[in-house]
This record gives C-alpha cells, structure tokens and sequence, in this order.
C-alpha cells in the first residue's frame, strides 16, 4: 500500500537514488524566485514510471514582493522500473545558455 506521506526531496539529496511504491508521491522541493525569469524545468523523465502532476509552485520565503522561496514539483510513481529525474533552472526563452542549476536524481518505482 502507498504511504499516503509524500516523499520529499531536496538540493541535498541530488544525486541520490528514491524508491518509490507506484501509486506514491514524490515532491521535489528547490530554492527558486520565478520573478527573475528563472524556473525549474523537468528536462529527463519517463512518464510510463514517474508522472509530473500539475506545474510548479512556489512557497514564498517571505510576504516581500519578488521574495524567493521554495519551488516544489509534485510526481507520482505509475509504473514500475527505473528512471532518471532532471530538472533544470533556467529562463525557458534562454534555450542556447546552460541551466543555472541543474537537480537530479534516479527514481526507482516498485
């Protein structure tokens, strides 16, 4: 049965291996400020295990206008097996210029 706690990842888990039971959530939560521009972006993922549910949001660091804070991605495992998880920061009309950050993990579904 799938926890009904979503896993949650961060910046210091980059690189590291998650299991997940399929029907579980996984939300990535990373250090962002959507008023510069810049945003994450999933660029490596594949759907038939791990599924990206709605867009990005942010949890403001503070009530200031243009504050930072954090950006959480949500996913569900839907299938079994094993994928990678990237996801850059960048400003998406910035295709030629290399990612600001780059976040990534390897999901691993069951």
């Amino acid at each position: 049965m799938p926890s009904a706690v979503p896993k949650r990842v961060t910046e210091a888990n980059a690189g590291a291996q998650i299991e997940l039971r399929v029907g579980e959530l996984l939300v990535v939560a990373l250090a962002g400020n959507p008023t510069t521009g810049y945003q994450w972006e999933v660029v490596d993922l594949d759907a038939s295990i791990v599924k990206q549910l709605g867009e990005a949001t942010l949890e403001p660091s503070s009530a200031a206008i243009g504050a930072g804070g954090l950006i959480t991605l949500q996913f569900r495992a839907v299938g079994i097996g094993e994928t990678a998880l990237k996801v850059v920061y960048r400003r998406p009309f910035e295709k030629e210029v290399p990612p600001l950050r780059v976040f990534a993990v390897t999901v691993i579904a069951k």
